[in-house]
């Protein structure tokens, strides 16, 4: 049972939980975006893929709220920000040492956090119900902690 266990851990990622394609996003990165319930206007500085549909970071008077695609409007007017370019983007396979032999994990999350990119991948397996329910199985690492693979 052990061995299965381990097999389990060590190749989950190689299908991405969104399936063959990989779903539009509804908005760009550092999109301005309008917030109709708050009648307020924010941007868009991370996306992560949970519950079957992506989760934006939309970013408001140093606030952050995590919302669906529904529960704003895109403007297509990007901020004018100088960040540089992500290392990594949304589906690209990595590589991560989260133990002993490096683990294959994809990208599911990209947030932009004072002019750095952190990258969110599943650090274990969603199959695995032994988590507590307050415990994530998403971890956020800068590009150091990554390398990219070819698929």
């Amino acid at each position: 049972m052990i061995n299965q266990i381990t097999a389990l851990e060590s190749c989950w990622h190689s299908s991405s939980p969104w399936g063959q394609s990989m779903p539009p996003l509804a908005v760009q990165m550092q999109e301005k975006v309008f917030l109709p319930n708050l009648n307020l206007s924010g941007y868009c500085c991370g996306v992560q893929w949970s519950i079957k549909q992506w989760i934006y970071a939309i970013v408001f008077n140093d606030v952050t709220l995590y919302l669906s695609s529904e529960e704003f409007h895109p403007t297509n007017v990007l901020e004018n920000l100088t960040i540089l370019t992500p290392a990594f983007w949304l589906g690209d396979v990595v590589e991560v040492n989260f133990s002993e032999q490096p683990q294959r994990r994809i990208i599911q999350g990209v947030f932009s956090l004072k002019n750095n990119w952190l990258y969110g991948v599943e650090w274990r397996s969603p199959i695995l119900e032994e988590t507590a329910l307050s415990e994530t199985q998403f971890v956020w690492l800068t590009d150091a902690d990554l390398a990219k693979l070819q698929t």
